[in-house]
């Protein structure tokens, strides 16, 4: 399959934008975060059947939705929005398709609320690291976010009830993201409740898993 030119300059872009700027506190939503997303999007999309031009529009979304992390937490959707239609329009992108791939990275905003199948495509890449293998090193990335936006660390027993609550929460939106990767995001679950049954039975906090 030849190389998508668009797709391959946005890539570029972002990972100049992100490496340059990246605050120090940002562990997590990071250039490796878009790549995996940008991944993900590509093999839900395509195993959803959508069109190339859905899935061009998926794709560029998923480099882009993090990217207003450079400046923010709060509002980093409308930022990310901003970047990647100030982007595509250098381009010569069309508005219409600018508008669908600004839907995509809106709808990544928590709690999620995709309002079409493109939407959801992305929605469920973003969230994907739930079915992951290295969903707990992955976790503690996640959880260092958190707690600068707090401004406090947070308990053993708080983080791991926080990441319970969400993980169990959380549903996939297109059925091939709920076949495939409903062994794995159960398989976490059962070892976060596993791991907080035993802080609350010891009443102590256990070390910290090491991210990997």
């Amino acid at each position: 399959m030849p190389k998508n030119t668009l797709i391959h300059n946005a890539r570029a872009h972002v990972e100049t934008l992100v490496k340059a700027t990246k605050p120090e506190w940002v562990k997590y939503h990071n250039f490796e975060h878009a790549k995996a997303v940008a991944r993900a999007s590509k093999i839900i999309g395509t195993a959803c059947n959508l069109s190339a031009e859905d899935l061009e529009e998926v794709i560029l979304a998923a480099w882009f939705h993090d990217a207003g992390y450079v400046e923010a937490i709060e509002g980093h959707e409308e930022k990310s929005v901003e970047i990647a239609a100030a982007f595509l329009r250098k381009e010569g992108f069309p508005p219409k398709r600018i508008a669908k791939v600004a839907g995509c990275i809106r709808a990544t905003k928590m709690p999620q609320a995709p309002r079409n199948f493109m939407e959801q495509v992305l929605c469920d890449a973003d969230i994907s690291h739930l079915a992951s293998k290295d969903f707990l090193g992955v976790s503690e990335l996640i959880r260092l976010e958190i707690e600068h936006r707090m401004g406090r660390k947070l308990s053993e027993a708080e983080w791991l009830t926080m990441n319970t609550l969400f993980v169990a929460g959380h549903r996939f939106h297109t059925d091939y993201a709920r076949s495939k990767y409903a062994p794995q995001h159960a398989a976490n679950l059962a070892a976060l409740k596993e791991r907080l049954n035993q802080v609350k039975g010891r009443k102590t906090s256990l070390p910290r898993l090491k991210a990997k």
